[in-house]
């Protein structure tokens, strides 16, 4: 009996040490599927996985970015929900202690900005396109009910939708240890408040959603492919050598224009050729996108990727 109490404390004492371990700040970032690659001087991307929301990603099936300065960290896009901005300040711990002092929101997609309020409430400046706040406070509700669907969890954890103070036009310019940035919307593209952000003295680009790597993008029902092209074209004059796209690996502006840029002008040619031959709705998923079937997601998105630019190129 005594042997059988000892081993029983001995169980009790490895599993409180298993969960303490699981619950810890690195294991969480481990478990949501985020890894750290520094880029240059304090420059940082935070590559999520590149497949769906789920419970295990908390959302975050995207890229991130920071900047760390002599007293503060500027974040690039702020995760999806409470739980994800937790995990994303978790995986900057593992950098440097110091705390997020300044959010930029490249869009409107749930994962660029349902954090907000987990960085406000700890006083962080918030800063995004007047179009990506409004698209924000648009789709709020269905982003919340679909990351409940797919992460089992309300994303806010009793914290309210908080958009950002500080909005800009077109440009918006500031510095952070020690250099300039420059946050640049061009147009709508993936959702209509898309903007990247841009470092001259390193040459260094986050594209936000404007640009996918490795994973076929998606056209969803705020989308503007038409818009999107001209966006790609005008980032793609910027001098940038290393490139974080919004989904993929950190890449170079020629593999994202094949990616991104060329798939969408190819999309819209078929599409195009569909509608001038009278094509009937039905058979859309017939134009012909398999040169792109090497990405990622390729088969659960393509078709959807064709209906939604049909359903947009019948009005312009």
């Amino acid at each position: 009996m005594h042997n059988l109490y000892r081993k029983l404390c001995g169980l009790l004492t490895l599993t409180v040490t298993v969960l303490a371990v699981l619950m810890s700040p690195l294991a969480l970032a481990a478990s949501t599927g985020l890894t750290t690659e520094h880029i240059e001087g304090g420059v940082y991307a935070i590559i999520g996985e590149t497949g769906n929301r789920s419970e295990q990603n908390l959302g975050n099936n995207a890229n991130f970015g920071f900047i760390v300065g002599d007293t503060g960290v500027l974040l690039i896009d702020s995760g999806a929900g409470t739980h994800a901005a937790k995990a994303i300040e978790d995986k900057i711990l593992e950098t440097t202690p110091l705390p997020i002092t300044v959010v930029i929101n490249t869009g409107g997609q749930d994962h660029r900005w349902l954090g907000n309020a987990y960085f406000a409430k700890k006083g962080a400046r918030i800063i995004a396109s007047n179009a990506a706040v409004a698209d924000q406070n648009a789709r709020a509700g269905d982003q919340i009910q679909g990351l409940i669907n797919a992460t089992g969890q309300h994303p806010m954890n009793n914290l309210d939708i908080f958009t950002a103070p500080e909005t800009f036009e077109t440009t918006y310019q500031l510095s952070h240890a020690g250099v300039d940035i420059t946050i640049q919307h061009q147009g709508a593209a993936h959702t209509p408040g898309d903007s990247w952000v841009y470092i001259p003295a390193l040459k260094i680009l986050f594209t936000g959603d404007i640009a996918y790597g490795d994973r076929m993008l998606g056209v969803i029902e705020v989308s503007d492919s038409q818009s999107w092209v001209e966006v790609f074209a005008a980032m793609a004059r910027l001098p940038a050598q290393k490139v974080i796209p919004g989904h993929g690996g950190v890449s170079n502006i020629s593999t994202l224009g094949e990616q991104t840029y060329n798939y969408l002008v190819h999309l819209r040619q078929g599409v195009g050729e569909f509608l001038d031959n009278d094509g009937d709705l039905a058979d859309i998923r017939k134009v012909d996108q398999s040169a792109f079937d090497y990405l990622l997601n390729y088969e659960g998105i393509a078709p959807g990727n064709a209906l939604r630019v049909y359903e947009q190129m019948e009005w312009e």
